[in-house]
């Protein structure tokens, strides 16, 4: 029997294949098992283009991935130099000191060394891999070998001409999902099974989104996972973070409030659900927001409240200072830890440089997206600890579970430059100099 095919019948077809393959898969939150094959071909094409780089001769530009050894900077001259080493050209037959043109040149010297090894900056460039994963993000497209430019090649037409429509057919259809079942939420009346199917229906959208980034998301200690009444606060890359976490655990969410397609998602969510978005600009709805979440969690009915206390993404090789507020809340914290592989993509967010929909674009182009997530042990505030020890200690244990630096600046740092900063900045210098000049005692 002959059947014919017309565009009706692709279309359909297409249609179950999504139904069967992807959407009832992630309705239990079971896989195929395409994916791992998938990734486990990568990684053996990634080891090709090694090896060929290798055997061409090509030595790589590229930065080796960040280490906590790679942060031990050396000290800046000013550091380096005490009263005891200082090379004294005055007189010192009188307690006046004299100022000489030659002192300018330290501090120039050690402007430029601050410059160069700026821990703060290197936390919001994308991570770089050892070796080239055949995308324009790590070197661009240099020739090395024929056979590597018919891969390369190769992996253009997979990434954009195959893999691209088929996510965009997938993250469609998720946000279409969202928005549907928020809409149907917010006009039914309350019943008693209304919270569990809402929270299943929220997950599956989500598990739908890490399928259309072709997301293969290894789970740890999944019994340590946040519950109702509690905080669960992470490491910060990207808005994708959300996604990989309420793929297994319904959150409320608690973040800045974003304009564009970010902003309308964000008005989607909140049709039947609770969540907090704030104006990181005014100081009154900052304080408002600690009310909000206290009322929240005074209520067990309530998700458990998602925090990311950096307050900005980075660039996943590192983890900066945790905001103290979430901390504060008489709450238990339930950790946990977010590892991005780079070699499969790049996942980090700047969101000063582009735009979300640069930024899904970059992501949707790019090979997977392949991570770890270790949910910690969850913690309270100890007896006669402070909420910015508090966080301290969980900043710590987070990094050292995701296998990342810990970096005890503030993160805004790159988007404002305080005064106060600026200020502290110069009296450290100040005093440095005047003691190297003065003596200790002066």
């Amino acid at each position: 029997m002959e059947v014919e095919v017309t565009p009706w019948t692709i279309f359909v077809g297409l249609w179950v294949y999504f139904v069967v393959m992807v959407f009832i898969p992630a309705c239990f939150g079971i896989g195929m098992g395409g994916r791992k094959i998938y990734i486990s071909v990568l990684s053996r094409l990634f080891e090709f283009g090694r090896s060929g780089t290798t055997t061409a001769g090509y030595k790589s530009p590229l930065a080796t991935p960040t280490t906590e050894k790679d942060l031990n900077f050396p000290p800046t001259t000013l550091q380096r130099r005490d009263s005891t080493t200082l090379v004294r050209n005055r007189s010192f037959n009188s307690f006046r000191r004299q100022f000489h043109l030659v002192d300018v040149c330290e501090f120039a010297s050690n402007a430029v060394e601050s410059i160069i090894d700026d821990e703060v900056t290197k936390g919001f460039s994308a991570e770089q891999v050892a070796n080239w994963n055949l995308l324009w993000r790590t070197k661009g497209y240099h020739f090395i070998s024929w056979r590597l430019t018919c891969v390369y090649l190769l992996g253009v037409v997979v990434r954009y001409f195959i893999l691209l429509p088929m996510r965009l057919i997938c993250i469609s259809a998720s946000l279409t999902w969202l928005v549907l079942v928020m809409f149907v939420f917010s006009v039914l009346p309350q019943f008693r099974y209304r919270r569990a199917i809402e929270n299943w229906s929220t997950t599956v959208a989500h598990r739908l989104f890490c399928r259309g980034l072709t997301a293969e998301i290894r789970y740890h200690d999944k019994q340590n996972a946040a519950l109702p009444g509690g905080v669960c606060v992470a490491n910060h890359t990207s808005p994708i973070d959300v996604v990989v976490l309420s793929s297994e655990v319904p959150y409320s969410l608690v973040g800045q409030r974003h304009g564009g397609a970010m902003g309308m998602l964000q008005n989607a969510l909140c049709m039947a659900q609770n969540h907090v978005w704030f104006e990181r600009s005014l100081v009154n709805d900052r304080a408002a927001v600690g009310k909000r979440l206290r009322d929240h969690l005074s209520d067990k009915r309530n998700n458990p409240i998602l925090i990311f206390p950096e307050g900005t993404c980075i660039n996943n090789t590192k983890v900066y200072q945790f905001k103290k507020g979430s901390f504060e809340l008489n709450a238990p914290i339930y950790p946990v830890a977010i590892k991005y592989d780079p070699q499969f993509a790049d996942a980090f967010w700047n969101s000063s440089k582009e735009g979300i929909e640069t930024y899904l674009f970059r992501l949707l182009t790019s090979w997977a997206l392949v991570a770890d997530v270790w949910y910690l042990d969850p913690t309270e505030i100890r007896e006669n600890e402070s909420g910015a020890d508090f966080s301290l200690r969980v900043k710590r244990n987070i990094c050292q579970k995701g296998g990342l630096v810990e970096i005890g600046y503030d993160g805004m740092i790159k988007r404002e430059m305080r005064k106060d900063m600026i200020d502290q900045a110069k009296d450290s210098i100040s005093k440095t100099y005047r003691t190297r000049i003065l003596g200790p005692h002066k």
